[in-house]
């Protein structure tokens, strides 16, 4: 036997570039790994980073053999080979020079640059890396994934064959190092990867849970990851049993044209109604793309049309379809084209036959935003819009119509007849045009900053307050939404100019003087019984001076307080309302720690603020290290005089009958709070308020979450708003009360190992009723989340009244998740 030596062996450049190439084309090449094989160019004589320079190979063996009579070298007892920043182990190399065959027998073990382990009992490659076997190959990738084959052989540069194979991304140790079954599985008797069509393939394909066969296809292929995409099925979308649509399973497959063209057709097939076919269009051309998505169904109307007096669904009228058989479907589109340079442009196309249809069929990511405009839950908007941007500019151009889903009075007894708000009272907005432009030398120590803006908004049908202001209804006009009426045309320019300095003084004293001036241009029209169309011209300027001192106090032990008194003083000549201006841009105000100190606290321009006003505020932040801290912030208005301007008509009580919904119209404005606590790592909470100066809760939302293990946690939160006066109005009326009151809840609780329950529900405490509740049992480990549980809605929304059933979720680490 022969010492452990370093060998240099015969023709070393050749002999490592095919030790190198072989195994890394084999095992990493071949499998969808990150590695190719050694550049055959001129080599860099730099060493890396194992010292080695291109074309070095380091080898160390208890015994290393040369036989010159078979013409090849073998090295055995714990071979170590290192070359190119890679190592291999292994218990025999052998290499044949006159076949060109590399054979490494017993415990081999490759480890790459990226931590990659690569492990076989016998790996044997031919001289042109055209051909080669691997047996007992196991390997664990990126994200703990572990694949295992029998046997692997590469027929050709293009195509590699793994037998009796097993995919996992599940732990299959336990904790104390034994082998254990993998929470899920797939077991091919056959897979075939194949990189000219970037797909593998598996043949007698079985899907195990917990080591128990559950699903299984004679055939199944998806892309390796070598391709970027490919067609091919997808993880089902819907899985739910309803008592509406029946048994309901949503299967996309993906059809991929281009790199930058795909399209996805998912059928959701429903046992009680028709199937709904769902397309979804993706093209990208460059500086832009475009994302189309579509459903469509031959349906009639379905659900719970008659409810018993007490609410309770009436047996013979219980999920029935009703109505004629109609074309009914939806569109949900955006482009968004942003070229080289300032400018950049888009739309979006949301419409749907039904005000029902997404709730009917359980249509999830319907309100996202599209575009550069939004209209809020249950709207959707269509638009068209362009923008310029540069470091010190902006201009934006844009045109956009509403379709409402909301229901402006519900019936308590046909959920069929409740009556939706009418998309004629909605405007049509266009053009709108924001623009804003920054000095950028300063003025008298100050930034200058110039708005412009105008906007043309036009009604089909009639409508009054809150748009119209109570002045100019006068009694005997017509009510609230009149059909048949012209509604109101309103077209705008406004011209604003901004100056603020900022000054902080040695004691840190902050002092901010400001200085807003404004002007707008009115024309109203079609007022028709309301009076003759109108041109109005308005300018209002406000001079100010923001104040802010922090102080900050050390306890020591990593225990601080910091202290930050704030106050403005705004002057401004007494609001000019004209009451002939609609209101179609400020009608909600929610003062806010965000808002309270803005010198024009509305959102829009159609309202501003007059007169003399005066904003205190304190924030109090305490810190007692250790994740543990608070925070308190308390502010409050007041003005020289009260501003009547803000007042609107009180929903369904006698004409003249007034409230402010905004807050701000009288001497001293609601006040404000906000809070945020975090008790520890674990447990916090959160809220802010809005409270009238008489005490009554005007709005709020306040939550507390905790979370005492990585998957078990829980969260409550409570929702309020009474803006509206407190008339004993029906809450069902719809907009004839816009008061709402919730109270969320959300947890889960792991009960034994990977087993429990988890739940959720929202509660309309104004219609006293569980609008929305779900409760299910959870299996959860780190690569898969199941759970199945029971689902009631009772939104009040559809035509189905009350709808319940059971649901099904499944996400499988690797290959994604239903919803």
């Amino acid at each position: 036997m022969m010492p452990s030596r370093t060998a240099s062996l015969p023709e070393p450049d050749r002999l490592r570039q095919r030790l190198l190439a072989g195994a890394c084309a084999f095992l990493l090449g071949a499998l969808a790994l990150p590695a190719s094989a050694q550049d055959s160019g001129p080599a860099s004589r730099e060493r890396g980073s194992d010292g080695l320079t291109p074309g070095s190979l380091y080898l160390d063996a208890g015994e290393i053999e040369q036989s010159q009579q078979d013409n090849r070298i073998t090295a055995r007892q714990g071979v170590l080979a290192r070359f190119d920043e890679r190592f291999m182990r292994a218990d025999e190399v052998t290499y044949d020079f006159d076949s060109g065959l590399i054979t490494a027998r017993g415990n081999t073990e490759l480890v790459n640059p990226d931590g990659t382990v690569l492990y076989a009992d016998l790996l044997e490659l031919d001289e042109d890396l055209r051909a080669g076997i691997a047996v007992g190959f196991a390997t664990r990738l990126e994200g703990g994934i572990k694949l295992m084959a029998a046997s692997v052989v590469r027929r050709s540069e293009m195509v590699s064959e793994l037998n009796y194979a097993l995919f996992t991304p599940c732990p299959i140790c336990d904790e104390n190092g034994n082998p254990k079954e993998p929470t899920w599985s797939i077991q091919a008797q056959q897979v075939v990867q194949d990189r000219e069509r970037r797909a593998i393939f598996y043949r007698n394909a079985v899907f195990r849970v917990g080591g128990v066969p559950v699903f299984w296809l004679p055939v199944f292929w998806h892309p390796d990851e070598s391709a970027e995409r490919a067609s091919g099925f997808l993880m089902p979308r819907t899985l739910d049993l309803s008592d509406r649509r029946g048994l309901s399973y949503e299967q996309p497959y993906l059809f991929v044209f281009s790199p930058s063209h795909d399209l996805v057709v998912s059928p959701q097939i429903n046992t009680r109604v028709n199937p709904l076919l769902n397309l979804t269009w993706r093209r990208h051309f460059g500086p832009g793309q475009v994302n189309i998505r579509t459903g469509y169904t031959w349906e009639r109307n379905f659900g719970d049309p008659d409810l018993n007096n007490d609410g309770v669904v009436s047996p013979d009228e219980e999920n029935v379809r009703f109505g004629p058989y109609e074309h009914r479907g939806y569109v949900l589109g955006s482009g968004a084209f942003d070229h080289s340079g300032p400018w950049r442009w888009g739309f979006s196309l949301e419409r749907v036959s039904d005000k029902t249809f997404f709730d009917r069929y359980d249509i999830t990511d319907v309100y996202e935003r599209r575009g550069l405009y939004e209209v809020g839950e249950r709207r959707l908007i269509s638009q068209v819009y362009a923008e310029r941007q540069t470091r010190s500019s902006y201009l934006g151009l844009g045109a956009f119509t509403v379709q409402s889903l909301r229901v402006a009075q519900f019936d308590p007894v046909t959920p069929v007849d409740n009556i939706f708000e009418d998309d004629g009272t909605l405007p049509i907005v266009g053009p709108l045009i924001e623009a804003r432009w920054d000095l950028e030398r300063p003025v008298a120590g100050g930034r200058v900053r110039v708005r412009a803006s105008a906007v043309s908004l036009e009604r089909r049908d009639y409508v009054g307050s809150p748009v119209l202001s109570p002045g100019f209804i006068a009694p005997g006009a017509p009510p609230p939404a009149t059909p048949g009426l012209p509604g109101v045309d309103t077209r705008r320019a406004s011209l604003e100019l901004d100056w603020r300095r900022v000054i902080i003084t040695p004691q840190g004293l902050r002092i901010e003087p400001f200085v807003v001036a404004r002007a707008d241009a009115y024309q109203i029209s079609d007022l028709g019984p309301l009076g003759e169309d109108a041109s109005i011209g308005r300018v209002h300027a406000t001079a100010g001076l923001d104040l802010r001192y922090p102080l900050i106090r050390d306890f020591g032990a990593g225990t601080s307080v910091i202290i930050e008194p704030m106050a403005q003083i705004a002057l401004s000549p007494d609001a000019r309302l004209d009451p002939r201006i609609p209101n179609e841009d400020s009608q909600f105000l929610e003062l806010s720690e965000s808002t309270l100190f803005r010198a024009d606290r509305f959102p829009g321009r159609d309202l501003y603020e007059g007169g003399a006003r005066l904003t205190l505020g304190t924030r109090i932040t305490a810190d007692w290290g250790a994740g543990r801290q608070a925070s308190l912030f308390l502010g409050r208005s007041f003005r020289s005089e009260r501003e009547d301007g803000f007042l609107q008509p009180v929903a369904g009580a006698p004409p003249g009958t007034l409230f402010d919904p905004t807050g701000l119209a009288g001497g001293s404005s609601d006040w404000v709070v906000s809070y945020e606590v975090e008790f520890s790592r674990h447990l916090n909470a959160w809220g802010h308020a809005q409270i009238e100066p008489d005490g009554d809760l005007r709005r709020a939302e306040t939550a507390l979450s905790a979370r005492w293990s990585a998957r078990n946690f829980a969260e409550v939160r409570y929702i309020v708003d009474k803006s509206d006066p407190n008339l004993n109005i029906d809450p069902l009326l719809g907009p004839l009360s816009r008061n709402y009151e919730f109270l969320q809840v959300e947890g889960q609780q792991m009960l034994a190992g990977d087993w429990g329950v988890a739940g959720r529900a929202i509660s309309d405490l104004e219609l006293r009723t569980w609008t929305r509740s779900e409760i299910g049992v959870v299996f959860d480990d780190d690569c898969l989340r199941f759970e199945i549980g029971y689902r009631r809605d009772n939104t009040r929304v559809g035509p189905g009244g009350v709808s319940e059933g059971v649901y099904v979720r499944l996400n499988l680490a690797t290959l994604g998740s239903t919803r």
